[in-house]
C-alpha cells in the first residue's frame, strides 16, 4: 500500500519530535490503521433499517432552557478575563 501521509508533517502538526525509529514505527502503524479503514470502506454492508436505532426517541427528555449564569458570574469564575470576556492562552502559532 502506498503511504498517503507525510509522517514528518503529521509530527510537526502534533508538535512531536520523533526519532528515525519512532517515525518508522508510527508510519508502519498508521499504514496498518489506514489499511483497516480501506477494508471497511470496501465492505459490502446492507443498508441500515429504521430498527437500527439504539435510543428510543420517546425516552429522551425535551430540550428546555433552564437557569443560566450571567456573563459577569462566568467571567468572575474564569481564571483570567478582559473586557468582559474570558482570556485563554494562545494555542495556535503563525507557522504554516
Amino acid at each position: 500500500m502506498a503511504e498517503g501521509f507525510d509522517i514528518d508533517h503529521l509530527a510537526k502538526l502534533a508538535r512531536l519530535s520523533l526519532t528515525a525509529e519512532e517515525k518508522a514505527l508510527y508510519s508502519s502503524q498508521l499504514n496498518q490503521i489506514l489499511g483497516h479503514f480501506e477494508a471497511l470502506a470496501q465492505a459490502d454492508l446492507p443498508a441500515l433499517s429504521d430498527d437500527a436505532r439504539v435510543v428510543d426517541e420517546a425516552a429522551l427528555r425535551s430540550d428546555e432552557p433552564g437557569p443560566v449564569l450571567g456573563s459577569a458570574a462566568v467571567t468572575r469564575l474564569a481564571p483570567a478575563s478582559r473586557d468582559g470576556q474570558i482570556s485563554v492562552p494562545r494555542v495556535v502559532d503563525d507557522e504554516s
